[in-house]
């Protein structure tokens, strides 16, 4: 039993028992926390620039500002698309006889395509397909209870997302007035006892690298959703869309929220064109989605792992695993958790510098 009392195996337990408590943290305490982080995301950088130009009484007002001024911006963006979005919408309802013709119209040359190919009996294809229209038509008219439960969770969700707007803008204002006599404070305590002082420049060494994280995660994602709007744009324009422009930024905005992609709107457009008869505009849309989805693919693990100093591989598992741990916000936390878990190796298992350098 002595290899258990090695100072070696006593770092694997307490990394272990530290790396446990990390991860049951960020997964059921962050979210209760969640409104003071944006708070420090906002008021500790603008602290910065208030120092610089001494204008420390007012950093409560530009904190408030700043957050107001992002809320603002987001919710006219979504409003300005989904105005667009319904206005397209009432076109597509206007011309639904026509949609409902060119759908039939496509089913019955495929049906008979497959039925010349396989030589099967004339219609029966299509006749099955349209049976199976059929029943999916009425299993969605027999949900409509379940759409009103739907729309009453996401009359839920929308509160929730009210209220974390509203405590986050209060928690900006306050944190912003109390951050220097709360930095004071953690000095204090740190000059006092010496535990206090190592597990801050613990902690300001993470919030360091995650601030580098962030910068790095929206600065390839700001590289990502250009390269991928000017490319969508390109070639919807090549396809012959006279709103080209438009469904181009709005693929590469769409591309940027996490599972939704741009096949949410170049594969639509796609569709509409065969219907339509377009069957070049149709490939070259498509061609185009198939263009975003490696351009990601491409960018998105260099860029991150260059910029994060980790390997593209370890990117995608630490995303793939956050997603499962997590859920959707583990395409965020899962990096996170992956450099915190990292310094904390670094802290437990390499050899401290002595003070005149030598390990």
């Amino acid at each position: 039993m002595n290899f258990l009392l090695r100072g070696d195996y006593q770092r694997v337990v307490l990394y272990i028992l530290t790396s446990v408590s990390v991860l049951l943290a960020l997964k059921y305490l962050l979210p209760y926390f969640l409104p003071l982080l944006v708070a420090l995301l906002i008021v500790v950088p603008l602290q910065r620039f208030c120092q610089r130009r001494q204008k420390s009484g007012q950093k409560g007002f530009m904190a408030g500002g700043i957050l107001f001024g992002i809320i603002l911006i987001a919710a006219l963006i979504i409003v300005g698309i989904g105005t667009f979005l319904i206005s397209k919408a009432r076109m597509v309802v206007q011309n639904a006889d026509f949609w409902t013709n060119s759908i039939a119209q496509f089913i019955t040359d495929v049906s008979a395509e497959i039925e010349n190919f396989f030589q099967l009996q004339h219609g029966i294809v299509e006749q099955w397909l349209f049976d199976r229209a059929s029943e999916l038509r009425d299993c969605v008219s027999r949900s409509g209870d379940g759409l009103l439960t739907g729309s009453l969770r996401y009359l839920s969700v929308a509160g929730r997302a009210g209220t974390f707007l509203v405590v986050s803008f209060i928690c900006v204002v306050l944190f912003a007035r109390e951050i220097e006599g709360w930095q004071q404070g953690l000095l204090n305590l740190a000059a006092i006892e010496p535990a206090i002082d190592h597990i801050l420049s613990i902690i300001l060494r993470i919030g360091k690298k995650l601030g580098g994280m962030i910068k790095t995660y929206l600065k390839t994602q700001t590289i990502i959703l250009l390269c991928i709007s000017l490319t969508a744009t390109i070639g919807l324009y090549l396809s012959g869309s006279k709103e080209g422009w438009f469904y181009g930024l709005f693929a590469g905005f769409m591309d940027f929220l996490p599972f939704i992609g741009t096949g949410i709107v170049l594969i639509p457009l796609g569709v509409m064109s065969f219907l339509r008869g377009n069957i070049g505009s149709g490939v070259i849309v498509l061609l185009t989605y198939f263009a975003c989805v490696l351009i990601r693919e491409f960018l998105e693990p260099r860029l991150l792992g260059n910029g994060l100093k980790f390997s593209p591989v370890a990117i995608l598992i630490s995303v793939y695993a956050g997603i499962i741990y997590y859920g959707i916000g583990g395409f965020i936390l899962g990096p996170v958790t992956l450099l915190i878990l990292v310094e904390l190796g670094r802290e437990i298992f390499m050899p401290k510098r002595t003070q005149d350098g030598k390990q």
